[in-house]
């Protein structure tokens, strides 16, 4: 289902009854919330809502386990519920161009992430959970607002990319040195 680039400002409930939906895209609308029948969609992978103006996740989402690819980019979401980490199936995580300062301790349990873009936010510092993300092998964190980053990351041994452009690093960990594939 492809509804983008229109100017929704909500979705209706009966969505939740296109039970055969594998993906949906309504990126660039006005969203502002989804309804709750969404969380019915069990075998929805594809989940596209950048550019809308969702200002906070509905718990619904958190009921999408099969999930593998979700881009809620430049929307306005100021934090990230808990129950993210229930989404155990995603690789590939955009929540670029938000308002994010932190993520939620769930986050260490995405652990099939392999690409997560978190660009454009108030980041300042990266939970220690992040090690745990080990199929992660490209993440993006230019342009936030990061002092540090946690000796947690040496436990990325399959990262390949890890842009930090950008942002208020003084020093970098000694455990860096640990992430021998980055190219």
């Amino acid at each position: 289902l492809d509804v983008s680039e229109n100017q929704l400002s909500k979705l209706p409930d009966s969505i939740g009854q296109l039970a055969a939906l594998e993906e949906i895209s309504c990126s660039f609308n006005e969203l502002e919330s989804l309804p709750a029948s969404i969380g019915r969609l069990k075998g929805l992978k594809y989940l596209d809502l950048r550019s809308n103006q969702l200002e906070e996740l509905s718990q619904c989402l958190g009921q999408l386990t099969a999930l593998t690819n979700m881009n809620i980019s430049s929307n306005k979401l100021t934090k990230l519920p808990e129950w993210l980490g229930q989404l155990k199936a995603l690789k590939y995580l955009d929540l670029s161009t938000n308002q994010l300062d932190k993520l939620p301790e769930s986050f260490g349990q995405l652990t099939s992430l392999r690409e997560v873009f978190l660009c454009c936010n108030q980041l300042t510092k990266l939970p220690e959970c992040l090690g745990q993300l080990t199929a992660l092998q490209h993440i993006f964190l230019s342009m936030n607002q990061l002092e540090s980053l946690p000796a947690a990351i040496a436990q990325l041994k399959g990262l390949k990319c890890l842009n930090l452009r950008s942002n208020c690093l003084r020093s970098l960990p000694a455990s860096i040195g640990q992430l021998t594939v980055l190219t």
